[in-house]
């Protein structure tokens, strides 16, 4: 269900609005009512609606002027105007702050539901790309670690090697992956550190370089931790 704020000074239009989206469209609920653009931008210091449909002349606050507050805070919040003035100057100004579209009152059902398949539609779209993109950068990050396991592997390497912000590398990582980056990272170098422990010969020492580790004592310690045993009791197998 899309939650709809309605901003206009007159109530009956208001509840027509509503009947409008709730029993004709349907699929969206009017969780917000406010009959000027003061009293919607106190509602929106705790409520986030889906979309806001604004009359443009209303007192204390004009339309146009709600719209440019709103936009300071919330760009993402899709908008659409409503007004019963055929106003070119109003539409230009609305149009240039970013609304969705201008709607003429009476409000034809057929145009409003329209405008309304539209900008949902793209949302769809946008929302997809972005979580395609998400994924994306989230098998970049995880082919990074697995070719670099020895090597730095620092949020700060991280975001220069794929050229994007260290904070926006861990929030998505975390939001994607439910892991901490770190806690991922400390994953695969004990993966690959049991690899070579089981396959190979090498030294503890060496196996605590080739998976990102300068000080072995400190490698035998992180895995003694992870692991519950220290390297060479798991590469003998005295797991007891």
């Amino acid at each position: 269900m899309i939650k709809v704020m309605v901003v206009e000074d007159e109530q009956t239009i208001r509840e027509g609005i509503k009947i409008l989206l709730e029993e004709v469209i349907m699929g969206y609920e009017v969780l917000w009512e406010a009959s000027n653009g003061q009293r919607a931008l106190e509602i929106l210091t705790i409520e986030i609606p889906d979309l806001i449909i604004t009359d443009i002349r209303m007192p204390k606050m004009t339309g146009i002027d709600f719209i440019t507050l709103l936009k300071e805070k919330h760009t993402e919040i899709p908008v659409i105007v409503i007004s019963g003035y055929d106003d070119f100057l109003y539409v230009r100004e609305a149009l240039r702050l970013g609304v969705k579209d201008y709607l003429l009152k009476p409000i034809s059902r057929k145009e409003l539901a329209s405008i309304l398949d539209a900008i949902f539609m793209n949302k769809v779209k946008n929302d997809e790309g972005r979580e395609s993109n998400d994924s994306m950068v989230i098998h970049q990050i995880k082919e990074l670690i697995d070719k670099n396991v020895e090597g730095d592997l620092s949020l700060e390497y991280i975001s220069k090697a794929l050229n994007l912000h260290p904070n926006y590398i861990s929030n998505l990582f975390r939001k994607q992956t439910n892991l901490k980056l770190s806690d991922y990272i400390l994953t695969r170098r004990m993966e690959k550190a049991k690899e070579l422990l089981k396959n190979t010969n090498l030294k503890i020492y060496d196996i605590a370089f080739l998976t990102g580790f300068s000080n072995p004592k400190y490698f035998s310690s992180v895995f003694k931790k992870s692991e519950g045993m220290t390297p060479h009791q798991y590469r003998t197998g005295q797991f007891h």
